[in-house]
């Protein structure tokens, strides 16, 4: 099921769809230069983690990369020079997903482009049925004329059609009873004295013994009943004499339909927070910094292909397009001060000073906090051990990196100071706060 504009766009013939990738199966022997060498060449990016498509990483015996025809990465461990296991796993936690047997990489052909190049109707099997719905909205497009090829099938008769004889199906949902068993009974019991062959889905075996005894106590003839199996809904075939009807119908339950998940919870998230974004918002990028968010916007790539893509403008009218596969690297701006930031401008290194900075002050507290528990037991002084069931450990720590940046001291002579300063207070730790200078 797609739309009109998706079959317009130019996609590789099948030869080189075929020969673009390169399959690795669960016991192979290859080996790992090998691998590399097949993602170099297909164009992968080596990274220390995966997060996108056309990216690899190597890790000892494992090897990660995102394949562009997969919506999640692989995962190949290996025995030597051994295939050991494939796995799929989720690039936002490294947990894997599923077993798998094999794993292809395929290279970006698609943006490689080339002449050789067709419209998705083109690459159809030949015995393909196409289903047309309100053809005549897009009855000049160029897949139309590469259509005419194959068995088509049109929910309305198009406009310059009108002298064929449409196939009409004789069907009709599956009435509505409003929880009436009356009209249950009544309705089953015409039918099958109709004629008809009479079918009743059930999820669950006491499901069908709910609606037998309903029918029995009106003494109406029982239909066949088809257990462990469920249709979305029930229906009436007149020509052909078959009504097929669903329980959660009959008893106006809630049918849920499982779906299989294309798109992960986390990358649901993310998707939800774009779509949370409104134009005019402030929009922090790992590598440009703050900008404003300009929308969904669908551009045309060197191929000739439409993407759609996020459009940042920054200071004096620049812009950056974020394509969906680097959506990890946008956030939406927060400060509690709740004034508007000052806007970037694209190639300055203003960005680059600030992020800079702010590693060198993780750093250097990282760096304090490494001095402060390498300082050797023996050198402190000798005291009871205090023992608290209150958050003080966390304010204790606290106060040494306060006392510290204060005193300029080296860290082990804080600690000196601190548990003397603290010892006078041992008596009282467990009875009442004491009172912090």
């Amino acid at each position: 099921v797609t739309f009109p504009e998706a079959l317009d766009e130019l996609i590789p013939v099948n030869r080189l769809i075929s020969e673009a990738g390169h399959t690795l199966k669960k016991g192979d022997e290859i080996s790992h230069d090998r691998i590399i060498e097949i993602l170099g060449a297909s164009g992968y990016e080596r990274v220390d983690f995966v997060s996108s498509p056309g990216t690899f990483a190597v890790r000892g015996s494992i090897i990660d990369f995102f394949s562009y025809s997969n919506n999640d990465a692989y995962r190949l461990s290996f025995w030597g020079d051994e295939i050991e296991n494939i796995h799929i796993f989720d690039c936002n936690t490294q947990l894997s997903k599923e077993e798998c047997e094999s794993a292809r990489i395929i290279s970006d052909i698609i943006c490689e482009g080339g002449e050789e190049m067709q419209n998705v109707v083109e690459s159809l099997p030949k015995d393909s049925v196409l289903w047309y719905d309100s053809f005549d909205m897009y009855k000049d497009k160029d897949f139309v004329k590469s259509a005419e090829r194959f068995l088509r099938v049109y929910f309305e008769v198009p406009l310059g059609m009108q002298n064929v004889n449409p196939v009409e199906f004789h069907i009709k949902p599956q009435p509505v009873f409003n929880k009436n068993f009356e009209l249950l009974t009544s309705d089953v019991r015409s039918k099958i004295e109709g004629g008809y062959s009479f079918y009743i889905y059930c999820d669950k075996q006491s499901q069908a013994d709910r609606i037998t005894s309903i029918l029995k106590e009106e003494m109406c003839p029982l239909p066949e009943f088809i257990v462990g199996k469920s249709i979305h809904n029930g229906f009436i075939d007149a020509a052909d004499k078959i009504c097929c009807y669903s329980d959660h119908e009959i008893f106006e339950r809630f049918h849920r339909v499982f779906l299989r998940k294309t798109v992960e919870k986390t990358q649901q998230l993310t998707i939800n927070d774009l779509a949370s974004f409104n134009i005019g918002d402030y929009i922090v990028h790992i590598d440009h910094g703050i900008g404003v968010f300009g929308g969904l916007v669908r551009i045309k790539d060197d191929v000739g292909r439409y993407k759609e893509v996020v459009k940042l403008t920054y200071k004096d009218g620049d812009v950056v397009f974020v394509s969906v596969h680097g959506l990890h690297k946008i956030s939406l701006y927060r400060s509690k001060d709740g004034e508007p930031p000052k806007i970037n401008k694209l190639g300055s290194k203003s960005w680059i000073t600030l992020k800079n900075n702010a590693k060198r002050k993780v750093k250097d507290i990282a760096k304090d906090l490494i001095q402060l528990y390498a300082t050797p037991r023996k050198d402190l002084p000798s005291l009871p051990i205090l023992t608290c069931r209150t958050n003080w450990n966390l304010l204790l720590c606290t106060r040494i990196l306060r006392t510290r940046k204060r005193l300029r001291r080296p860290s082990s002579e804080i600690w000196r100071i601190l548990l003397l300063w603290t010892g006078s207070f041992a008596e009282m730790w467990d009875s009442e706060r004491p009172n912090w200078p």
